[in-house]
């Protein structure tokens, strides 16, 4: 079983406005049911449609800096901050202009990402 494995080896997933790397979850390195954890780079100037998932999301925000809408309310966010989605609420990232946005992403449950 594999227990350990390298950033340089989760496949891209490339999408209009962000790039992601799944390491945890149904589509992730590893394949797990109740854990998904990844990496995703919003690229700058790109305005993702807002979403919402069934589950719990935590945010870490590793380099960049933008704004995290959650139900309507807006926050600066920028490296180093934590941000936190309850389930079922609606919520969209919105980078700079010049620089993209790394975040660290963490959830449960049977969530697949496919927009």
């Amino acid at each position: 079983m594999e227990y350990v494995f390298k950033d340089t080896e989760i496949d891209i997933t490339a999408f209009e406005d962000r790039m992601v790397k799944f390491a945890f979850g149904h589509q992730g390195r590893k394949k797990t049911d109740s854990l998904h954890l990844g990496i995703v780079e919003f690229k700058p100037g790109k305005q993702p449609n807002a979403h919402t998932h069934e589950v719990e999301e935590a945010l870490y925000i590793l380099s960049g800096n933008g704004k995290i809408k959650i139900e309507g309310q807006c926050f600066n966010i920028q490296k180093g901050d934590f941000a936190y989605i309850p389930a079922g609420k609606s919520h969209l990232v919105l980078t700079g202009e010049q620089d993209p946005l790394k975040i660290l992403f963490m959830f449960g449950g049977k969530t697949v990402i496919d927009y």
